[in-house]
């Protein structure tokens, strides 16, 4: 959901820093701070920004959000170990404990990796959203030539000295490519948006080897690894068109969980995020006043 022309700039988030397993992190927070707590992890590749709209519209619903820029990608410095599913979790686990109160954990994406492998070794939580979960590797899923393309690209930055390799992974022409292949929007203003965003965080990260580590989690793990092991209610939001989390992958991957509900929006794929702001804002939201009762927020904002 790209900001209306004309209207007033919205406000900056609260923006705070924590230490969580070695990495100063930067968390942005939007909403009330006395309303329930939603902890969202965004992924791979992107930072806060990617998930401010969807925090903005959760916010407007009665929820106080708050987005980590991960490890070593925007405002956050690395870990003190690997950069990778376990990795992550262990710091997830650490922003949440800095909360007080188990919040609800939200993930998109390789995001939603991180929250599962969270959630399997026992981070404290209410309940758990899943936006455009990878239910299968990525390059399982995706098209012959994108995955090709995509080992190539990492590869090389493997390859490169650190300076030219930095170059090669802040790269906006990969970032308007990469967007473009992803969008299944027709509306070109959005189009054009999104690029923006995508060529804004894609030179947002500390250094070349924290970037491969992620990727290397990023195409090896998914939420199926850890499925049978979510103890609260998991709602799984699916993109009807999205080639990297098929519809029936989701199905599949809803079955595994003990309490799993998916709910698949028409006509969009891998960037829920970005093109159906609202529809998801309101399913989520939804969701969460029938699960955890009242006090949660309405579906409208």
């Amino acid at each position: 959901m790209r900001p209306d022309p004309g209207t007033a700039e919205p406000a900056a988030p609260d923006r705070s820093t924590v230490e969580a397993a070695g990495s100063r992190t930067a968390v942005f927070a939007y909403g009330d701070p006395a309303a329930p707590a939603v902890l969202a992890v965004h992924g791979f590749r992107g930072t806060h920004f990617g998930l401010e709209p969807v925090a903005r519209a959760l916010a407007a619903r009665g929820h106080r959000v708050l987005v980590p820029d991960l490890p070593a990608t925007g405002a956050s410095t690395p870990l003190d170990g690997p950069h990778d599913a376990a990795g992550y979790a262990r710091w997830l686990a650490a922003v949440s404990g800095r909360l007080g109160t188990p919040p609800v954990l939200l993930g998109h994406s390789f995001g939603s990796v991180v929250v599962a492998a969270a959630v399997a070794a026992g981070i404290p939580h209410r309940a758990v959203v899943l936006v455009n979960p990878i239910a299968t590797p990525p390059l399982e899923v995706s098209r012959r030539g994108a995955v090709a393309a995509t080992r190539a690209y990492y590869g090389l930055a493997r390859r490169l000295p650190t300076r030219p390799a930095r170059s090669l992974l802040a790269s906006k022409a990969v970032a308007v490519l990469t967007s473009e292949l992803m969008a299944t929007s027709t509306d070109r203003e959005l189009r054009r948006w999104m690029r923006g965003e995508h060529v804004r965080q894609a030179g947002l990260f500390a250094d070349r080897d924290a970037v491969l580590e992620a990727f290397a989690a990023s195409t090896g793990g998914t939420v199926r690894d850890f499925a049978g092991r979510f103890p609260a209610p998991t709602l799984l939001v699916a993109g009807e068109r999205d080639d990297l989390g098929p519809v029936e992958t989701q199905r599949r991957l809803a079955a595994l969980i003990p309490d799993g509900t998916l709910h698949v929006l028409p006509g969009v794929g891998h960037l829920i995020h970005y093109e159906a702001t609202d529809a998801a804002a309101g399913v989520v939201a939804g969701w969460l006043g029938e699960r955890l009762g009242p006090g949660q927020a309405s579906a409208e904002p």
